[in-house]
């Protein structure tokens, strides 16, 4: 939705962004890299607006918020680029975007209501200067580009809304989802979130819609083979902390701050706990530094706080737990990256790669990755429906003695401890279910529908065959 005539600005993420004359036509663009490391000795009257770019979706407010203030001609590009989102805006300003709108080069989008003319105007109007690596020139610059300007088009304010499904909002709390591999896990997630999530504003002007706690499990670690995590596992996994940029997980990981201000290899130590024993319950990392991230003044404490390892039949399963998640646009890349964190864990103790679970306790999707994550469910999820067998086991039903009888066994064919008769087919499967032997949905209404056929077989004195699954 188009708005002309606001005075408001910036329109996005003004919490976050360290505001200087708005009229001035620099505006810095740190990356990852404190705002104030780089702005901090410049005067505020000599740039516009100083923010940070972490991820990719990024670029859509950052585009908003100039479109806003046309008035902004040159973004000096700078810090540390630990998720190629300024490799992104670069791609961006001199390729464009293909027909899907995803931007050249890389896996982000533009969003659907900033129109294609806005786009092309933006994309000539706008120049990025590239001083990744020069940070110590930028002041010099800044004063190089001091000069009258004239606006490239009068304001445009963008305010998100998209025409998506309003939400079955549900107060439930604890939605899991399994999947096969990145791929399924990821769309069920996002699925789960834009049928019943509950939406709500955040502080940037933006609103999201949200689950507490959501889990999600997946099982091996076939990805989606188009994204290249390669970068991000490589810096923000690394334990040397960039200049200027606050942390990263690595640096929590592998050399974690201790009270005595020596550093500790986190990960290590989960290596050398669970040879000595294991099947510890101990083998855990934090990821919160109580002392730093509690200052309500932290503008970006660590998502992830906890990551939990342990072994079960000679696989090493991972537990991931993040106070806050995005979905869409952020978890992804942690989880590509966690997961070959895992396989070098495993490696290490000679043992096979379990699954990977994320315990989400904000698990929400940003408005303005609404339309998207739609079109991505409607292309790859609705619809598509793969049978597999419940690793809980089946169930083996046949009328005897004139009641119904229902064995249920593991999956190698053995019967378990449990069998359940009656001649009615509703208390039967209500028993079956109270038993938590049933895992996927497709496999209970299976098993009501053929409880359903015995009881009427059984009424009519009839001969009862089981139907395969």
């Amino acid at each position: 939705m188009i708005i002309m005539g606001r005075n408001e600005w910036p329109v996005f993420y003004k919490e976050n962004l360290k505001i200087g004359n708005p009229q001035n036509p620099v505006a810095i663009c740190t990356l990852w890299t404190k705002r104030e490391t780089i702005a901090g000795g410049i005067n505020p009257e000599k740039y516009s607006v100083c923010g940070n770019l972490y991820t990719v979706q990024g670029i859509n407010p950052m585009m908003k918020n100039i479109l806003s203030n046309p008035c902004i001609r040159d973004i000096i590009l700078c810090g540390a680029d630990l998720m190629k989102s300024g490799e992104a805006l670069l791609s961006f300003i001199n390729a464009g975007m293909d027909g899907k709108r995803q931007i050249a080069g890389s896996y982000g989008y533009i969003d659907a209501d900033i129109s294609d003319g806005l786009i092309e105007i933006f994309r000539k109007s706008v120049r990025i200067i590239d001083m990744r690596g020069k940070e110590a020139d930028i002041p010099k610059l800044v004063d190089s580009l001091q000069r009258p300007v004239t606006p490239f088009m009068e304001p445009v304010f963008i305010e998100t809304s998209m025409e998506t499904a309003p939400s079955m909002e549900s107060a439930e709390i604890g939605y899991k989802i399994t999947g096969r591999n990145l791929k399924e896990t990821w769309m069920g997630m996002l699925d789960i979130i834009m049928k019943f999530g509950s939406d709500r504003p955040t502080e940037h002007n933006v609103m999201q819609r949200g689950l507490i706690n959501l889990v999600a499990v997946m099982e091996n670690d076939s990805g989606l083979g188009e994204i290249d995590t390669s970068n991000y596992y490589k810096t923000f996994f690394s334990k040397e902390v960039p200049a200027g940029v606050q942390y990263t997980y690595g640096n929590r990981l592998y050399a974690y701050r201790l009270e005595s201000g020596a550093a500790f290899d986190q990960i290590e130590n989960v290596v050398k706990r669970l040879r000595q024993t294991p099947h510890s319950r101990r083998a855990l990392v934090c990821l919160w530094d109580v002392d730093r991230d509690s200052d309500a003044k932290n503008p970006d404490p660590p998502c992830i706080t906890q990551i939990i390892f342990g072994i079960r039949k000679n696989r090493l399963h991972q537990t991931v737990v993040a106070r806050s998640h995005d979905i869409f646009g952020a978890w992804l890349y942690n989880i590509e990256a966690l997961r070959t964190m895992q396989k070098e864990i495993a490696a290490k103790l000679g043992v096979e790669v379990g699954c990977l679970t994320t315990i989400s306790v904000d698990a929400h999707i940003y408005e303005n990755n609404w339309e998207e994550a739609k079109k991505i469910l409607d292309k790859h999820y609705h619809g598509i429906v793969a049978f597999e067998p419940d690793k809980n086991g089946y169930f083996v039903i046949d009328i005897k003695d004139g009641e119904i009888v229902v064995e249920h066994r593991v999956n190698d064919g053995r019967k378990s401890n449990y069998t359940f008769r009656g001649r009615k087919a509703q208390p039967l499967y209500r028993q079956i279910l109270h038993e938590n032997l049933i895992t996927k949905f497709d496999h209970a209404a299976y098993i009501g529908h053929e409880l359903a056929r015995a009881e009427i077989c059984l009424k009519e004195n009839k001969t009862f065959v089981q139907d395969e699954a």
